[in-house]
């Protein structure tokens, strides 16, 4: 069994009592700091210990210990525990009202003035991440604008926006905090107050912990549309989607164009997105003498296929489709083979063919002269093999 014990650091880095209170009730719990590693602070199991904490602000930023300060301490009856996030030195000693701490406070606001110019700068890369990642996750008006008609549709991409933002609001708000925290020592340091813990701090804290979640999901996400980007289609043979030439017969010639006639499926699943499935496959057509050609005219089969991960959102995906063609003109056929919902709308030279299979919804736009019912079981089977 592991001794290591991870945690959310729920107080701001800034708010030196607030930590040396956190990390003493930790220690009474019988967990003893260790490391930090960004929002996260490391514990080792132990026994429970009643202990006096105190964090000795290091003179320059660093991940080694200070032996002469140790020392020092060590003779006072302290115990060093090691760095916290290279900017403060851990002693802790056993509960002891005599026992204090040799912080020299020119050290301590020296420390303190250094600290809240890291800050400012920081704030400078803060805000070329805001920029940069709203930017590039930013939907566009249009996209917005349809959310609310088109939920299903769209939700996806705006998903990785809304939840850029709420972590970038959340890590702003936690950075102006700890601002407000160096302010309020420096103060207190140089009118030679004694120091408290900061108003707000543990808020501070799980903002911070909130914000690491939101973009730590968004950066897994780009991480699996990289991935996403780059994996091969899916091959057509075996994968069990109907073709145009099983629907108008094997005598029934495909065009030789590459993009319109498929030989592999497009397949996409990415974390903040649902998977989904693309076919298409266009008869052979002639080119009008200016070489144009209308491919609404053209015999050809579209498939459409996603997968929700809540069912609610299949069925809205079913009406949000059946927008296009005028919800009203189709016509809604009794489920069958397993389908939770058919919905036809016949045309003269073509069909739109809607189905939904629990969380599976299933579009194909068909423009041809057969029954797209008499191809319902194969289509569900389909939509079983995915």
């Amino acid at each position: 069994m592991s001794t290591t014990v991870i945690r959310f650091t729920p107080v701001s880095g800034y708010d030196l009592l607030g930590l040396e209170g956190w990390l003493a009730k930790m220690a009474a719990r019988g967990l003893l700091f260790s490391l930090t590693a960004g929002p996260f602070t490391f514990f080792e199991r132990t026994e429970p210990r009643a202990v006096t904490v105190h964090l000795e602000c290091a003179r320059e930023k660093t991940d080694q210990e200070d032996e002469e300060l140790s020392a020092l301490y060590e003779e006072s009856g302290w115990e060093y525990w090691g760095i916290f996030r290279k900017n403060f030195h851990v002693f802790a000693s056993p509960v002891d009202e005599n026992l204090t701490a040799h912080t020299d406070r020119s050290v301590l606001g020296y420390a303190i003035r250094r600290f809240f110019r890291q800050k400012l700068l920081g704030g400078l890369g803060l805000a070329l991440i805001n920029f940069m990642l709203l930017s590039f996750y930013y939907p566009g008006s249009y996209t917005l604008s349809v959310l609310r008609y088109y939920p299903a549709e769209r939700l996806s991409s705006v998903l990785p926006f809304f939840l850029s933002l709420g972590g970038l609001v959340l890590t702003d708000l936690a950075y102006l905090h700890g601002l407000g925290v160096l302010l309020r020592l420096s103060r207190r340091v140089k009118r030679d107050l004694p120091l408290s813990p900061a108003p707000g701090s543990r808020l501070s804290g799980l903002a911070v912990a909130a914000a690491t979640l939101l973009l730590g999901i968004v950066l897994v996400n780009f991480c699996t549309q990289l991935w996403d980007y780059t994996r091969p289609w899916l091959s057509l043979e075996d994968s069990g989607f109907i073709t145009l030439t099983e629907i108008e017969g094997e005598d029934f010639r495909l065009t030789q164009d590459d993009q319109l006639n498929m030989s592999r499926i497009s397949h996409s699943d990415t974390l903040l997105s649902p998977e989904s499935w693309y076919f298409q496959q266009y008869g052979a057509f002639p080119h009008y003498e200016d070489g144009t050609v209308s491919l609404s005219t053209v015999p050809h089969l579209e498939l459409y296929v996603t997968r929700y991960h809540f069912a609610f959102l299949a069925k809205q995906r079913v009406l949000e489709w059946s927008y296009y063609g005028g919800s009203d003109q189709y016509e809604i056929l009794e489920p069958a083979y397993g389908l939770d919902q058919v919905l036809l709308l016949q045309g003269e030279k073509g069909a739109y063919l809607i189905l939904r299979m629990d969380k599976t919804v299933l579009r194909a736009d068909y423009r041809g002269n057969q029954d797209l019912t008499n191809y319902l079981e194969q289509f569900a089977k389909m939509i079983e093999s995915l």
